[in-house]
Parts: structure tokens; C-alpha cells; sequence
């Protein structure tokens, strides 16, 4: 009797529980249908505020899943996966932070936006609004990535370009991890370019057999390591491209993120915030354009090492390293676009210094 009793209350209260779940449910999508429609904005608000993931969140998000799918692999073996080497060159730590520095001073204008009225409010934004046109992506961009090309592929003329870039930002940054990374890459290409098919030709040409001499067993091993070789040497070269893309990318956002560390944090600055974000412009797509020239230069090489390849086999690598060359060159330009509130606030706290003087 007592059973039935307990059954009874607890069918009654879940039944109260689920009706009144089930009546909130509705007054909350009556209520955000209302709001839909007094606002006709809002719908949009709400699509946009779904859609907002950070890049540092995508990257961790593909890391992570690339973590999981090599821990369900019997064997594990080594490959080139551009989200994981990115991470360990500490990319996505630099990324993160430059987003939380972003944030940080975005918020401190709307604070500071807040406290404004009148003819003053109107002049700060101004400001504010002339310094983003100046990060605004302009068509002749890619014209002056592609005007940069002889200089990046000349080498010492990239690093000293970079070099005084930095300094005209005057700001203590030098770009020494940069280059490293960037002089380890060449040196790889050019040591895969010693590695090619038509290298591996010029060896065996050494030790040409007699005409209509049979191959012996040994010639035979040779030649099937030679095959083993060739295929061999593809997959070192694209390890090495998908490696040196994320290094070098990685270091691009470490460059940057240090450069609004020191803008925020660090000496006074003699540049106006226009004219920082006009030097920094430039460094972005000098950035750019060393990695999508990396990137076409690895292609080039991988086309070279697979001469004898099927083409459904080697176009897909190459392809792939083609499409991690514009990746990365998307996240240095979204690394550069979060540098926008960083100059945006430098500029604010620089007026606010001089009018109290």
C-alpha cells in the first residue's frame, strides 16, 4: 500500500515538473518570438552570436580530434598534421593570448566610449573609425604581396625588410625566431631539391649494365629500393612542408603578438596608432607572402620528387599543401585584424596623456 502510495506522488510530481518544463518552454519561445519581431535586428544578433568562434578555438577543436583519432590507430606513425604542429610550436598559445589582449581593449573603448558625449564622443570615434579603414583588406593588397614576391624569394632581403619594418613600429621587437624558422625551411628545400627522381637517375647512370645483359638479383633490390626511395622522399618532402608551414606561421603570430604587447605594455610611442597600422599592414603581407611562397616553392618540390607518381596519388599531397599555405596565410591575417583594438586603445590612452599635459 505504502508502494502504491509513493508511486502515485512520484508519477503526480513529474507530471507537475513536466508540465511546468514544458509551460516555461513556451512562454520562452513566445517571448523570443515577441522580441523578433519588436526588433528586427534581433534574429540577426542571435545568428551572429551563434556563428562567433574565436580561431584559437577552431584550432584547438581540430588538435584535439586529431588527438583522439591517432589514440583509436593500432600503430602509430609519424605524420604531418599542421593543427598539432602548430600547437607545439606554441602558435595557438600566441593566438589565444592576442585574443585575449583584443578583447581586453576592445572592451576598455566601449568603456571609455561610455563616459563620452557630445562633440568629444564624436572626434574619438572618428579616430577610432580612421584607423580601422587602415586594416579594412584592400584589392590592391594582393598587388603588393605579389610586387614583395622578388624580395621574399632573395632571402636576406626578407629579413631585413622585416627587420625594418619593426623598427619603423618603434617598438623593441626583432624577428629572430622568425628567421630561423624561415632560414630552416629554405635549408630543407634545398636539400630536398638533392633528392629528386632525376638526382636518383644520374646515380644509377654511374653504373650502366651491359646491353642485353640480364639484371641480377642484386640490380633487381636496387632497383625496387630505388622505387622505395622515390616514394620515400615524397613523403619526407610534404612532412617537411606541412612542418615548416606551421612553424613559420607559428612564429608570424608570435611576432605579432609580442608587437601589441609592446604597444600596450611597453615604451612610449613616437608613431600615431595610422601610421603603426600602416607599417603593420605591410608586415602582414610581407608575412603572407613568404609563406604562400614556401608553400608554392614545397609544391614545386613534391611535383619534382613524384615525377614518376601516379597523378591521383601525388595531386592530392600536393594539393593539401597548397591549401595549408592559404590557411596559414588566413590566420595571420585574422592574427593582424585582432591587432585593430590594440592601436584603437594606444591611440585613446596616448590623447588622454597629452590633453592632460
Amino acid at each position: 500500500m505504502l508502494s502504491a502510495i509513493t508511486n502515485a506522488v512520484q508519477n503526480t510530481g513529474k507530471s507537475v515538473l513536466s508540465g511546468g518544463l514544458d509551460a516555461l518552454e513556451f512562454i520562452g519561445k513566445t517571448t523570443m518570438n515577441v522580441l523578433a519581431e519588436s526588433d528586427p535586428g534581433f534574429k540577426r544578433t542571435k545568428t551572429l552570436m551563434a556563428r562567433t568562434v574565436s580561431l584559437s578555438q577552431l584550432l584547438r577543436e581540430a588538435k584535439e580530434k586529431e588527438k583522439q583519432r591517432r589514440a583509436q590507430q593500432v600503430t602509430v606513425e609519424r605524420t604531418a598534421h599542421y593543427g598539432l604542429l602548430f600547437d607545439e610550436f606554441q602558435g595557438l598559445s600566441h593566438l589565444e593570448a592576442l585574443e585575449i589582449l583584443s578583447n581586453e581593449s576592445e572592451a576598455q573603448i566601449q568603456s571609455y566610449l561610455a563616459t563620452l558625449d557630445g562633440e568629444q564622443l564624436e572626434t574619438v570615434k572618428n579616430d577610432i573609425i580612421a584607423i580601422k579603414e587602415i586594416f579594412i583588406p584592400k584589392e590592391s593588397d594582393d598587388e603588393v604581396v605579389q610586387a614583395q614576391n622578388g624580395l621574399t624569394d632573395m632571402g636576406e632581403e626578407f629579413v631585413s625588410m622585416l627587420t625594418e619594418l619593426l623598427f619603423e613600429l618603434h617598438v623593441a621587437a626583432t624577428p629572430d625566431k622568425l628567421n630561423k624558422a624561415r632560414k630552416k625551411a629554405h635549408e630543407w628545400l634545398e636539400e630536398a631539391s638533392f633528392s629528386t627522381p632525376a638526382v636518383i637517375e644520374e646515380k644509377l647512370k654511374e653504373k650502366p649494365g651491359e646491353p642485353g645483359e640480364e639484371k641480377t638479383e642484386e640490380d633487381k633490390t636496387d632497383s625496387d629500393k630505388t622505387e622505395a626511395d622515390k616514394n620515400k622522399t615524397v613523403e619526407e618532402i610534404y612532412m617537411l612542408s606541412i612542418e615548416s608551414l606551421a612553424e613559420v606561421t607559428a612564429r608570424c603570430i608570435e611576432q605579432l603578438h609580442k608587437v601589441a604587447e609592446l604597444i600596450l605594455h611597453g615604451q612610449e610611442v613616437e608613431k600615431t596608432a595610422q601610421d603603426q597600422a600602416k607599417v603593420l599592414t605591410n608586415l602582414t603581407s610581407a608575412m603572407c607572402n613568404e609563406v604562400s611562397s614556401l608553400s608554392k616553392k614545397f609544391s614545386d618540390s613534391l611535383t619534382a620528387a613524384g615525377s614518376n607518381m601516379k597523378a591521383e596519388v601525388l595531386n592530392p599531397i600536393i594539393d593539401s599543401v597548397l591549401l595549408e599555405g592559404c590557411n596559414s596565410t588566413t590566420y595571420i591575417r585574422d592574427a593582424f585584424q585582432l591587432l585593430l583594438p590594440v592601436l584603437q586603445i594606444s591611440h585613446i590612452q596616448t590623447s588622454c596623456l597629452k590633453a592632460q599635459e
